[in-house]
């Protein structure tokens, strides 16, 4: 889905941030069913729905806003990862966005921790300084590139031959995050689109 509303200056964007990460990535889940057996006949104004549509396509309220690369589908959603990606023959590459209050523990944490799924030593915070860095989403973040072999949290076995790219930024004690990953040669046939889904992450503006 393509972003048509202009971005917000950064200050205004970070404002933005911190309002929407409640609402984001801490919601309560829902544990016990409910019926509905109410019904209505929708009005010949009201927009017809839109069956098999993605969340997104169906409320129209979401606050995030991003556009999919050719050839990338959506996967399942969840409280930790709001905007969830697949890519590849068999999808078996993933990318994916999670907004995490309290930063994960700050952006070398989160570098390493990444390293360490793939198989790699820990830097260091003067090793840090010298990454790249990406925009995302108004901030400026760092970005990451690992390659070794990759073992998933819960995993037993590790992926050999994986390549991760990432980029890590903080907004206040928030942490931002993108991550891609898949098979070397996959990722790497996907670096522009993953450049693309980076810079085409916003928030929707209040109307």
């Amino acid at each position: 889905m393509i972003a048509l509303t202009p971005r917000a200056p950064h200050s205004s964007l970070a404002g933005l941030l911190l309002a929407c990460l409640p609402a984001l990535v801490s919601c309560e889940r829902i544990t016990e069913r409910m019926e509905i057996t109410q019904t209505r006949e929708i009005s010949s104004y009201e927009a017809k729905p839109k069956l098999n549509a993605y969340p997104q396509e169906r409320f129209g309220d979401e606050r995030l806003l991003w556009e999919t690369p050719a050839g990338w589908g959506r996967a399942e959603r969840s409280q930790m990862r709001p905007v969830n990606l697949t890519f590849g023959p068999n999808k078996e590459g993933e990318c994916y966005l999670s907004m995490l209050p309290g930063g994960a523990g700050g952006v070398l944490a989160n570098v390493n921790r990444w390293r360490k799924q793939m198989g790699q030593p820990d830097i260091t915070e003067e090793e840090l300084a010298k990454l790249p860095t990406k925009t995302l989403m108004g901030i400026q973040g760092v970005f990451v590139t690992v390659d070794g072999n990759y073992t998933n949290v819960g995993a037993t076995e590790a992926k050999e031959n994986y390549r991760l790219l990432g980029v890590v930024a903080t907004l206040g004690d928030s942490g931002l995050f993108v991550k891609m990953v898949g098979p070397k040669d996959l990722v790497e046939a996907n670096t522009a689109a993953f450049d693309q889904f980076v810079g085409s992450l916003s928030l929707r503006m209040p109307q």
